[in-house]
């Protein structure tokens, strides 16, 4: 086997997932091609890799090699923050951003660090 197992592919994704019927609904990857990938110790596409990633809240870096590269300093409550935002219209995303810098002014005692929308 070389570098990188697909069978270790699928036991990451197993223990992040016990079931496919979530990733199935929010990749439109059909059962059978699953149960294909995973029969037959194959990986994805790396499209199809990507999707299965996001699907599970991970990345595909994770699924293949069993390593996060953390790239922020984000806590996870302020990445789910981010998330939500970039989800928002625009003029969600300016009341979140008047809401947080309040916020920031209240529970930091006035400090703030200059920031743009």
């Amino acid at each position: 086997m070389g570098k990188y197992d697909p069978a270790q592919f699928w036991k990451r994704y197993k223990h992040l997932t016990q079931k496919d019927l979530p990733i199935i609904l929010k990749t439109n990857i059909r059962q059978s091609t699953l149960s294909t990938w995973k029969k037959s110790s194959t990986f994805p596409r790396a499209d199809k890799a990507v999707q299965i990633a996001e699907a599970i809240n991970t990345t595909v870096e994770y699924l293949v090699t069993g390593q996060e590269k953390t790239q922020s300093s984000c806590t996870a409550v302020a990445l789910d923050i981010a998330i939500i935002a970039d989800r928002l219209p625009q003029e969600g995303k300016n009341v979140l951003f008047a809401v947080a810098k309040a916020l920031e002014t209240q529970y930091c005692g006035g400090k703030r660090i200059p920031l743009k929308p």
